[in-house]
């Protein structure tokens, strides 16, 4: 059986790479966590291929566990729990009831709504909905007569499916992350193609496997390391050069933040700190303007760091935060600054396929209120 990891960097190309890539006469299975993936991913198959391969077949990873190891294995689900006649209807994106909620003053109390997890309903609503953020769970614990749910599926999709791709895999935690790997081992042919440092990017999914130990945070080695030896073959070439950021770009992000990316040099782009001409960077509609959090409260155009993962933009300039306020020095270290707040602004200054403007905190402070909402 052929595992592989595919480690990219930001703007290699992971879903151009995965699109034309596959062989449209095989059975391929594409998935990828969000909506917005998908999107891309169907984009540039019709971009490759003239349209989506007949073949193949793309979907968002929670629809996918539903239609494969929910619906079709119910029965086994009922019987695992012991709930004679239950009949789910559909799922759900709401967040299943925490475990304790606020009480009286700072303290937390039991939730009476919360079920443990060997019961069915810590998986589904009152009416009979799968939440959406406990699919993965629910299935890695079913068996019936001690062989495991995933087995017996993937027994079955092997027979369909002759490639399983999945885009953006460091999108992935905790059960998720499990569930992937336990499929893994039973998928025939499976690539995982994703970026180590846009992990704990986005609004969710920032915290536990694969990239937190505890307390600690997994190092790039580390993590390479297990993958490896979970059985998987770990390709850090083939993706490991951009082709949306320039080479000056590529260069000041890998010195300053300790990431490694380089540049194909297919695009120009300089760094342009905007000391000297802020209010005119700022009221520039062509430069796209990124800040850390609560972008809609400013009048200019602007996005947050994580919200732009995954965006092209022909200029970018990122408002740093006070963290950063001295990144132009020869002395500037990333030592001590959460990972996750590296990854941001790293996704936030790989944006740009052309130039890159800095702005230091101080100098925006100087402007600010010029420029939020009323």
């Amino acid at each position: 059986m052929a595992k592989k990891v595919i480690l990219a960097v930001a703007g290699a190309g992971k879903t151009y790479y995965i699109c034309h890539k596959i062989d449209p006469n095989k059975r391929n299975l594409i998935l990828a966590f969000t909506h917005e993936n998908i999107y891309n991913i169907q984009k540039e198959l019709c971009d490759a291929h003239g349209g989506v391969p007949k073949l193949t077949m793309v979907s968002t990873f929670d629809s996918f566990v539903y239609h494969n190891f929910v619906l079709p294995y119910e029965p086994s689900i009922v019987e695992h729990f012991g709930i004679p006649g239950f009949v789910g209807s559909g799922i759900c994106i709401k967040d299943p009831p925490p475990m304790r909620i606020p009480g009286r003053g700072r303290s937390m109390i039991p939730n009476p709504y919360y079920f443990k997890k060997d019961r069915l309903e810590h998986y589904v609503t009152r009416i009979r909905q799968y939440y959406c953020a406990t699919l993965s769970e629910l299935v890695l614990q079913v068996k019936k007569n001690r062989e495991s749910l995933v087995k017996r599926a993937v027994a079955r999709l092997n027979l369909f499916y002759d490639v399983v791709l999945i885009d953006e895999f460091q999108d992935f935690r905790e059960y998720d992350y499990e569930l992937i790997m336990a499929l893994a081992k039973q998928f025939n042919d499976v690539v995982l193609v994703g970026d180590y440092h846009q992990h704990s990017v986005s609004a969710i999914n920032n915290s536990g496997k694969p990239f937190k130990k505890r307390a600690s945070d997994v190092g790039y080695d580390e993590f390479v390391a297990e993958l490896q030896s979970a059985g998987f073959e770990v390709d850090t070439t083939t993706l490991d050069k951009s082709r949306r950021c320039s080479t000056e770009v590529c260069e000041f992000v890998s010195r300053k933040l300790g990431i490694n990316i380089s540049s194909c040099g297919e695009n120009a782009g300089s760094v342009i700190w905007t000391d000297a001409n802020a209010a005119e960077i700022l009221e520039n509609q062509q430069i796209v303007k990124l800040v850390f959090k609560d972008a809609a409260s400013y009048s200019f155009q602007a996005m947050n760091w994580s919200y732009s993962k995954g965006d092209t933009v022909d200029a970018a300039c990122v408002i740093l935060t006070d963290r950063f306020d001295r990144l132009d020095d020869d002395g500037f270290s990333a030592k001590g600054i959460p990972v996750s707040t590296l990854n941001k602004l790293y996704v936030a200054m790989t944006r740009s396929r052309g130039d890159l403007y800095l702005m230091r905190p101080s100098t925006f402070k100087e402007l600010r209120d010029s420029y939020i909402k009323t």
